[in-house]
């Protein structure tokens, strides 16, 4: 395994493996300063992970390029000083072809501790309860229901829902109106730190996955037909917020997960 290290004047450190192109750690201060490893355990390994080639990183950033049975996919990785992690794709394939990048597992308090308290806003208006079937046009509405994240939310509370009660976390398709520019489409706030992490996409929808100890938010698996050209951009974004300027609108214990 060869692990890759960006770094930003802000002290921030991101280890990326160049064997399946994952983020497998992210050094980042919380609001009194203290750095901690964000990310939770190691991300699953994504479809067609191997075979990555790439050089040692350079001025910031990381390129990565994989090739595997008619399918070409140039990755690029750069850290900025504003603590954002920008993710620049664009593939291409000979044939039908898939392929997903592995999510970065968050964990915005810490490694060992709990994220039922992590607040989320996400600008989504549909969603797709069934991961693994296909949405064609049978996407829900998330009014009314737990999925409605519009207004934040910590995630506990919405996973005490009938719809959810018996789930162990989220795993589900969220979708919003417009693609192709950059922007951001939802914020993850830990009351306990004050870390925010902002998530910003040029695609139209992402899949949102959680567990106990950590949660995810990335682009959908894409498809390509032969001759086609895809590309799309991700930027996460860590900083610290306090959280009276988090309009939350469901009750958050403020207590500590360790």
């Amino acid at each position: 395994m060869t692990i890759f290290t960006l770094h930003n004047t802000r002290g921030m450190r991101v280890a990326i493996d160049a064997h399946d192109a994952s983020v497998r750690a992210w050094w980042a201060p919380d609001r009194y300063g203290r750095l901690a490893d964000v990310l939770g355990a190691a991300p699953p390994a994504a479809r067609l992970s191997t075979g990555w080639r790439c050089a040692p990183p350079e001025d910031g950033h990381l390129l990565l390029h994989l090739a595997h049975d008619g399918l070409s996919v140039r990755l690029a990785y750069r850290l900025d000083d504003d603590g954002s992690l920008h993710l620049d794709c664009a593939a291409t394939a000979d044939t039908i072809s898939r392929f997903a990048l592995a999510a970065p597992r968050f964990n915005l308090q810490g490694r060992g501790a709990a994220v039922a308290d992590h607040v989320l806003r996400l600008a989504a208006d549909h969603y797709w309860p069934w991961p693994g079937r296909c949405a064609s046009d049978a996407l829900l509405d998330v009014a009314g229901s737990a999925f409605d994240f519009r207004q934040p939310a910590p995630l506990a509370s919405r996973l005490a829902w009938p719809a959810l009660v018996n789930l162990p976390g989220f795993g589900h398709d969220f979708y919003w109106t417009g693609s192709g520019q950059l922007r951001e489409v939802a914020r993850v706030a830990d009351p306990a730190s004050g870390r925010v992490l902002r998530f910003s996409s040029s695609q139209d929808s992402c899949h949102l996955s959680s567990d106990a100890r950590c949660f995810s938010l990335l682009a959908r698996g894409v498809q390509l037909q032969p001759g086609q050209l895809m590309r799309f951009t991700l930027a996460y974004r860590l900083g610290v917020q306090d959280l009276d300027a988090f309009d939350i609108s469901e009750p958050v214990s403020m207590m500590s997960n360790k």
